[in-house]
């Protein structure tokens, strides 16, 4: 049988009963720290992407979910530690899309706490923001405080096992640019556990140009491309979100190098929706080939432009870039907490709603978990070859 809180999810999303390709044993998927236990990769990703030993300090390797789990949700990029740091909400989270009772309700499986350095920190009179590292070190500590609020649900990915009926947390950082004063900093991040960054967000910066800032004069800077380098070396990935196409080709030939797997937390498709921050059918091919993951956006204004976007419009997307990129190549990353999300996927608990809205359009179960979090799983065992 489906695990019940599942169930009742699945019923109450979508009026109807438990689909039966997903009925499974009751436990939730378990951890495990042994890499030996880590399954091969999809044929489409080379044998330099997975990992052959993992450090420590870093998240353990998860083990595969049964085919016809319930599928439960690895979420690339949710903004919640934004709202603790800028907006003053509690880190025990009593409102907001991710919430002890959300996370329960979506069956979650893991989520990536990110976090946002925003440019407009610390403006001056011109009202030009000047971020820095220390800020990012505070963000870090409202990250810890969601994670220690919640001890009965969240367990530090970091720190090895996570126990089977409890949510991995993992950290990302988004709009990087801070780093620009001392990229060497960003390797005690890393070692704390971050696992994806992004070196931009809505401003170019000294370190990439931004996929909405009217400034593209550059991809990388120098420094950009050092910053690129530092991070994969240091085992984490960079994340393309946000990024300017040709930011987004020069990081494609860096991690060439490092036979790296591209990673965008929280893109959809520019075909479906013409705006800047998706991604391009090349991209999106781009992303395939590496052995990489493009996280589905829940955000109304990147699923739909012109109209209110809802469920079938994120399931279009999905189709969508499974098509361009494949299917083991497309993961979630809501931007839950960060944004407005799409009617019909309003937080966290909707997760079971979206995972039969992908069964009901014809993808099979195991292609489900790919999506829900083997995609992400697969990213998250590569360590650069010195490691």
């Amino acid at each position: 049988m489906v695990t019940c809180a599942f169930a009742l999810a699945l019923a109450v999303g979508c009026d109807r009963g438990p689909d039966p390709r997903l009925a499974v044993s009751s436990k939730p998927v378990a951890a495990s720290s042994d890499p030996a236990v880590a399954p091969a990769p999809t044929a489409s990703a080379s044998a330099s992407i997975v990992a052959t030993a993992r450090p420590a300090n870093l998240a353990p390797e998860f083990e595969p979910a049964p085919p016809l789990d319930a599928p439960r949700a690895f979420d690339m990029h949710c903004d919640t530690p934004y709202q603790i740091f800028e907006k003053g909400r509690s880190p025990t989270l009593p409102k907001g899309h991710i919430t002890e009772a959300t996370l329960r309700e979506g069956h979650v499986g893991g989520v990536f706490l990110a976090i946002y350095i925003s440019d407009k920190l610390h403006a001056d009179k011109k009202g030009v923001g000047h971020p820095t590292i220390a800020d990012a070190d505070a963000i870090f500590e409202a990250v810890d405080k969601i994670v220690d609020a919640h001890p009965d649900v969240l367990a530090w990915a970091p720190n090895g096992n996570v126990p089977a009926e409890k949510v991995a947390a993992f950290v990302t950082i988004e709009g990087a640019g801070a780093f620009a004063e001392d990229i060497t900093q960003i390797d005690r991040f890393i070692k704390r556990g971050v696992r994806f960054v992004g070196p931009v967000h809505m401003k170019s910066d000294k370190l990439a140009s931004s996929a909405t800032d009217p400034d593209q004069s550059y991809g990388l800077t120098d420094l950009g491309k050092k910053f690129c380098d530092r991070v994969y070396t240091a085992g984490a990935l960079i994340d393309v979100s946000h990024m300017s196409d040709s930011g987004f080709m020069e990081v494609v030939e860096i991690a060439k190098r490092y036979g790296a797997p591209i990673v965008a937390t929280h893109s959809n498709a520019r075909a479906l929706a013409k705006v800047p921050r998706n991604l391009t059918d090349d991209q999106l091919r781009l992303i395939g080939e590496s052995g990489g993951v493009v996280g589905i956006n829940f955000y109304d204004k990147y699923v739909k432009v012109g109209a209110k976007a809802t469920l079938d419009d994120v399931v279009a997307q999905a189709l969508y870039m499974i098509k361009l990129a494949g299917i083991d190549h497309v993961g979630i990353g809501s931007d839950f907490d960060g944004s407005d999300p799409t009617d019909g996927l309003p937080n966290a608990s909707a997760f079971p709603r979206f995972a039969q809205a992908l069964l009901d359009a014809g993808l099979s179960p195991e292609d489900v978990q790919k999506v829900f979090s083997e995609n992400v799983k697969r990213v998250l065992r590569w360590r650069p070859a010195s490691n």
